[in-house]
This record gives C-alpha cells, sequence and structure tokens, in this order.
C-alpha cells in the first residue's frame, strides 16, 4: 500500500513539472512572440522616419548622373510621336542655365533628437517671374532671388522650414511660411519691411486685390491687410484647415477647405456670403471664369458653380487625386492628378477634350507656353514633359534627375524655369 502511494506522489510530482515546464515554455514563447512584434514595430518606425533622408541621398546620387534626357517606360510614345513630327525627341529643351541652393540650415531630425546640418535643399515653391527677376522659395526656409541669367541677387531667411510661392508688386514681395508669419519685402533688395504673424503655417500663395492683400493659414483663417505696411483690415476664423489658395472676383474671395466647404467671403468686410459643400477636400485655387467659379476637389472631380446663383452646372470626375490647380486658357481647362494624368477639359460643359498619361505622380500644376500651343508639366520621376495643347500628344520629354513638385515658370523671352527636389533651378530654351 505504501509502494502505491509512493509510486502516485511521484507520479504526480513528474505532472506537476512537466505542467510547470510547459507553462515556462509558453510564458518564454509569448516572451519571444511580443519580443518581435516590438522589433518589427522599432523597424517599421525606423523605416518612416528615415524615408526622407533617403530620399535626399538617392537624389544626390541621381544628381550624380547628370541632367541628361532620356526616354523611360511610358514615353516609347513620346519618342515615336517626336520622330514622325521630325523632331529631336531629347534635343527640344536644352540647358540655358542652372542655379543650385547653396544655404546652410539645420534640420531637426525626430528620430536622432538633434539638429542636423543641411546644405542646400528642395526648391518648394512654383517659380515667379517679376521685374525681370526670378523668385522662389527652397528647404531651409530661404527665398531666392535671380536675375534673367541666373546670378544670385539677394536670399532672404525666414523662421520656417519650408516657404510658399511669393506675389511680387511694383513695391513689394509677398511671401508665407511654415514659421505663422506673412512676410513682405522689397523685390529689389530683399529687405524685411514687416512681417505679419498669422498664429498658423502659412504655406499658400497671397492674393492682392486693389488695397487688400489676402492669404489663408493652416487654422482656418483668412486674413486681409493692407498691401503697404500691413495694417489689419478684417479676418475670418474657420474651424476646418485650410490648404487652398485664395481666389477673388472683385467683390468676393473665394475659399476651399479641406472640410469640403467653399467660401465666399465679402472682400470689403470679410463677412460670409455663401458657402457650399463640395463634399471633398479642396486643396487647390478655385478659378474665377465668366461668373463661374471652377474648383478641383481632391477627389478628381472638377465643378463648375455659379456665383450668382450657386447653381451646380457641370461635374466632371477625372482619375486620381487633385492638389494642382486648373489653368484656364481660352475656354479650356488644364489639370494635372497625383495618378500621373493630364486633362484638357472644356469650361463650358466639362466634357474630357483629351487625356495623357504623362507619369507615376504629378502634384505640379501644368503651364502653357504663351503662344498655347505647348503645354509643360513635371512629375515626381523627374520627368518633365511637353505636350501639344490641341491632341495631348507627348511631343518630348527631359529627365532632371530629380523629383519636379511645383509649377514652372517662362521667362519674358520665352525660356522655361524648372525647379527640383534637389535644389537646382534649370532655366531651359526650346
Amino acid at each position: 500500500m505504501q509502494g502505491v502511494l509512493r509510486r502516485g506522489t511521484i507520479l504526480a510530482s513528474a505532472r506537476a513539472r512537466n505542467h510547470d515546464a510547459k507553462g515556462l515554455l509558453v510564458a518564454k514563447m509569448r516572451g519571444s512572440m511580443f519580443m518581435l512584434v516590438l522589433l518589427a514595430a522599432a523597424f517599421a518606425a525606423t523605416l518612416v522616419v528615415l524615408y526622407p533622408e533617403w530620399q535626399k541621398l538617392a537624389d544626390t546620387a541621381s544628381g550624380h548622373r547628370g541632367a541628361s534626357p532620356v526616354v523611360v517606360g511610358s514615353d516609347r510614345q513620346a519618342s515615336q510621336t517626336a520622330r514622325s513630327a521630325g523632331q529631336r525627341p531629347h534635343g527640344h529643351l536644352e540647358n540655358a542655365w542652372s542655379f543650385q541652393t547653396q544655404h546652410k540650415w539645420q534640420y531637426r531630425d525626430p528620430f536622432l533628437k538633434r539638429a542636423v546640418d543641411q546644405l542646400g535643399g528642395m526648391i518648394c515653391s512654383d517659380i515667379v517671374v517679376g521685374q525681370n527677376r526670378v523668385y522662389f522659395g527652397s528647404e531651409g526656409g530661404f527665398v531666392y532671388c535671380l536675375s534673367l541669367d541666373g546670378e544670385p541677387i539677394w536670399s532672404f531667411e525666414t523662421l520656417g522650414a519650408r516657404v510658399a510661392a511669393p506675389v511680387v508688386t511694383r513695391d513689394r514681395l509677398f511671401c508665407g511660411s511654415e514659421d505663422n508669419y506673412l512676410y513682405a519685402l522689397e523685390p529689389a533688395t530683399g529687405r524685411q519691411v514687416y512681417r505679419y504673424n498669422a498664429e498658423s503655417e502659412v504655406l499658400t500663395t497671397p492674393l492682392v486685390v486693389g488695397d487688400r492683400l489676402i492669404f489663408t493659414a493652416r487654422m482656418g483663417r483668412v486674413f486681409a491687410l493692407r498691401p503697404d505696411f500691413g495694417g489689419e483690415l478684417w479676418t475670418y476664423q474657420h474651424d476646418h484647415l485650410i490648404r487652398s489658395s485664395p481666389a477673388s472676383d472683385g467683390e468676393f474671395v473665394f475659399v476651399g477647405l479641406d472640410s469640403g466647404e467653399i467660401l465666399a467671403l465679402q472682400l470689403a468686410s470679410g463677412e460670409l456670403k455663401w458657402s457650399l459643400d463640395a463634399k471633398s477636400a479642396v486643396r487647390s485655387t478655385p478659378i474665377v471664369w465668366n461668373g463661374r467659379l471652377l474648383v478641383a476637389c481632391w477627389d478628381g472631380r472638377l465643378l463648375s458653380i455659379s456665383i450668382a446663383t450657386r447653381q451646380l452646372l457641370f461635374e466632371a470626375q477625372l482619375k486620381g487625386f487633385v492638389r494642382s490647380t486648373p489653368q484656364l486658357v481660352g475656354d479650356r481647362i488644364f489639370i494635372s492628378t497625383l495618378d500621373g494624368f493630364v486633362f484638357a477639359v472644356s469650361a463650358t460643359d466639362g466634357s474630357v477634350i483629351w487625356s495623357r498619361k504623362c507619369g507615376d505622380t504629378i502634384e505640379a500644376s501644368s503651364l502653357v507656353s504663351p503662344d498655347g500651343k505647348r503645354l509643360y508639366v513635371g512629375t515626381w520621376s523627374g520627368l518633365f514633359c511637353t505636350l501639344d495643347v490641341g491632341t495631348g500628344e507627348i511631343v518630348a520629354t527631359r529627365d532632371l534627375g530629380s523629383m519636379i513638385a511645383r509649377q514652372a515658370a517662362f521667362t519674358p523671352d520665352g525660356k522655361i524655369l524648372v525647379g527640383t527636389k534637389d535644389g537646382r533651378l534649370y532655366c531651359l530654351w526650346r
């Protein structure tokens, strides 16, 4: 009997040890899985944080290859079209000059938690030509002024990492910055005349209408100032974000919101006259034409709205999301999408005249030549495309080796100015 009891005790003890061993093994496995999940999450976070730096390295490496024209992938059609027209597909745009941003500034790295020295920076604003000079903003918060020959005249440093496209009048240059200020500078010297604290980022393009300077700030505010010395005339506050630059017909100020609302404010007083729900964020600048408001929505819809009656006149559905601003030439609207398409749309009835796939992603607004025959647009892959306005055919391409995210501009003598992510401004001639 005692032997039986002893064997039972031994068996029970063995089972207990096995149970404890299994529990310990399960606990270790769970701990290992938890550590793997933590490591995977940390690796993913590292990828996200360091992605911009890797992009800079990639752009630097691509810059060493030069900016010689090439045909890649979908550009075979452009090459064939150019050959059939008796043109050299890669000799259509030649270099006149180029300028490289070289200012030193510091970038606050969120992963390393320290300031990292930077040299130069991407061109982060549309190119503007005025008073026979070239103006643009670059990463690091700099505003540049060059001669039409590419010689630097002056530069001005804001406190933000990015600046918006400037607006130039006879005696003022207005430019917003990520540091929450709108700056008024002398166009000839770059001297600061005044700055206005908007209390949130000013990364949209200001608008001068008569004796009023209109601009928007990210946290839902619209401002009207006296252009000469910055006296505040009125402000309007909304609850939603604004990434749309203002437009005006001389009576109203039109602004699109991330909430999908389109506001019509009295130019004189800032009072809200009416608002419409576009049912999608509006991040491009509205266009005023023949008593209509033409609005490109984030979800790819192009709307035509009667200003007098607020009636929807037409709605055109395009392919892809839209951040670019439509360009109106005659009765045609030219608009690019993030899916890499360029569209020509009738401004009267919204019918699509033609569409053309030009690249992987297009953020920049298109540019139509002064003679109305050619359309130019840049892509994220660095391809600068020339299209026939009438047919949409790609007649030439030029690979600049780095992302093009902002609108190009023409000089008075017909040359084309294009800015890239690697901080280079190209002047090309046809």
